[in-house]
């Protein structure tokens, strides 16, 4: 009788240590299929303290000074899965979308931190930095403007963000003189 009770525990043991990690494998794999049946529009954001704004643009050291690029305008589709690759050319920041609850995300220099969401009903969203970073946080903003079925970007004219007085974009008066930092 001892014998059977051996043989039971050992077909459990087996049993325990070849279907349960064969099933965390199914799993996993099912879960992977779905995640690339559905792809996600990538999108990298980097903070920039200095000029007070989000950028689609690259900004690296070696540009990080010599000009200032323009601020995000990030342009995705209803329903759309995003993947936002936040990055930071100085300071901590954090980022949100706060209509959308995304956020906030810190973002440090260095690392890059990422957001995912399904990009909602159409409309122009305010991205913003919320830690105080410099001089120009309060103007640190951007735009995602979600397009629905037959719409383009002309539907939705700029005008989201407020002007720019401490921080003005590159071009104006101010920056061309060197008076924007």
């Amino acid at each position: 009788m001892n014998w059977k009770i051996e043989i039971a525990s050992a077909l459990l043991v087996l049993l325990s240590l070849v279907a349960a990690p064969a099933w965390v494998l199914h799993v996993e794999s099912e879960a992977a299929a779905a995640h690339e049946a559905s792809p996600a529009r990538v999108i990298t954001l980097t903070a920039v303290a200095a000029g007070g704004i989000w950028t689609e643009e690259e900004v690296a050291g070696h540009n990080y000074w010599r000009r200032q690029p323009e601020p995000a305008r990030t342009v995705v589709l209803s329903g759309e899965n995003v993947v936002i690759r936040l990055k930071s050319a100085d300071v901590s920041h954090s980022f949100s979308i706060p209509e959308l609850e995304v956020g906030p995300v810190a973002v440090e220099p260095g690392k890059v931190s990422v957001v995912r969401f399904v990009a909602p009903a159409p409309g122009e969203y305010l991205i913003q930095c919320s830690t105080r970073c410099g001089p120009c946080h309060e103007e640190m903003l951007g735009t995602l403007v979600v397009l629905g079925s037959g719409e383009t970007l002309a539907d939705y004219p700029p005008g989201l963000l407020p002007p720019r007085t401490k921080c003005p974009n590159h071009g104006s008066a101010a920056h061309s003189e060197g008076g924007d930092r």
